[in-house]
């Protein structure tokens, strides 16, 4: 039986982070302090919009003429600067940082990120859409601070850690109903397709095709045939159709 979990989901940037992440980044929301208010209630939406428009001019500047392999690296070392370790010291550094524009709005943005990975508030990017947590996650022209970017990373990593588990538990419904796992590839395709680029380089760069290819394949893995092709010898069908007539029990199936 194939692993599911990893059958047609990459685990890019965002899962591999995974090890680096604290606790600080997994806790649930919680009220935030005074003067800490979270950007999709309180801070000015006209500030946030021109600081992403900054933001994301500066990233395809910096990016313009990478091929996959470079911007896969570039974003990499974009995390790593992201997941700091939360001791003392590079958290009282990580507070200093001021965005840019450093107004009030851009100022509370700031500090409810900071107020989040302290563990005193919610994340201040919740209800953003992919796109915009990858553009303050993978800003390093100073509009955003390091804390808003961390911020925009876990989000962005919970809701991908979110869709996982739906689609993996589809995924094992389809697989030990059918045999196949051809709807699982195509909501992974479709997931794919949805995400920004700078996501998206985290995977090979022939992953979507692949994926295509697994989709026509519409292989059986019950029959190991492709499309309605019946058993094949040898298939864990073919060795269940037989187990009777050859007194096979599960350890036998499970040394095949």
């Amino acid at each position: 039986m194939m692993n599911i979990s990893t059958a047609g989901i990459r685990s890019g940037a965002l899962s591999a982070a995974e090890g680096s992440k604290t606790s600080a980044d997994k806790v649930a929301a919680q009220q935030a302090p005074a003067g800490a208010g979270a950007v999709a209630d309180e801070v000015v939406i006209s500030t946030l919009a021109g600081r992403l428009s900054a933001a994301s001019t500066a990233t395809s500047a910096t990016i313009r003429g990478y091929d996959h392999a470079t911007l896969g690296a570039w974003v990499n070392d974009n995390t790593t600067d992201i997941l700091y370790p939360l001791d003392a010291e590079h958290k009282a550094a990580a507070a200093k940082q001021v965005p840019q524009p450093n107004d009030a709005a851009a100022a509370k943005s700031a500090a409810a990120a900071t107020a989040f990975v302290d563990r005193k508030g919610p994340n201040p990017f919740a209800g953003l859409s992919r796109e915009q947590l990858s553009t303050i996650s993978n800003d390093d022209s100073g509009t955003f601070t390091i804390n808003e970017r961390r911020a925009a990373f876990t989000q962005a990593y919970q809701e991908e850690e979110a869709w996982r588990t739906q689609v993996v538990a589809q995924a094992m419904q389809e697989y030990n109903t059918t045999g196949k796992m051809t709807s699982f590839f195509k909501s992974v395709l479709a997931h794919f397709n949805t995400l920004p680029q700078l996501e998206q380089s985290q995977y090979p760069a022939n992953y979507a095709s692949d994926l295509e290819d697994k989709i026509k394949l519409d292989f059986n893995y019950f029959n190991h045939a492709a499309g309605d092709g019946g058993p094949t010898p040898g298939s864990l069908a073919d060795l269940l159709k037989n187990q009777d007539k050859k007194g096979l029990d599960l350890f036998d199936l499970l040394i095949r």
